[in-house]
């Protein structure tokens, strides 16, 4: 189906240090240049790793589609929650 680039765009918006790169109809999410997951259909996933679980305990983990590793899909209402959330994941400060 694939994410227009305003509507991946707009789910980032704010966020500092965030690229988003094109990727057959949907878009990669990189956070200081590290990825973290993907925006799939307007939604955004999380990839499903040992830094990522214990700040996303709460969240479910869904198929962003069919044959795709499960990811969590966070409900982030802001960017200063999202960039938190990235900042968690990442480990770092620059």
């Amino acid at each position: 189906m694939g994410t227009p680039k305003e509507v991946a765009f707009a789910i980032v918006e704010g966020v500092p240090d965030v690229r988003l790169r094109a990727m057959m109809g949907e878009w990669l999410v990189y956070f200081r240049e590290e990825y973290l997951g993907t925006i799939e259909d307007g939604r955004l996933f999380l990839k499903d790793t040992p830094r990522s679980r214990p700040h996303l305990s709460g969240v479910p983990l869904v198929s962003p589609h069919a044959g795709a590793k499960p990811a969590f899909m966070p409900d982030v209402q802001s960017a200063e929650q999202l960039f938190e959330l990235f900042t968690k994941i990442v480990g770092r400060k620059l």
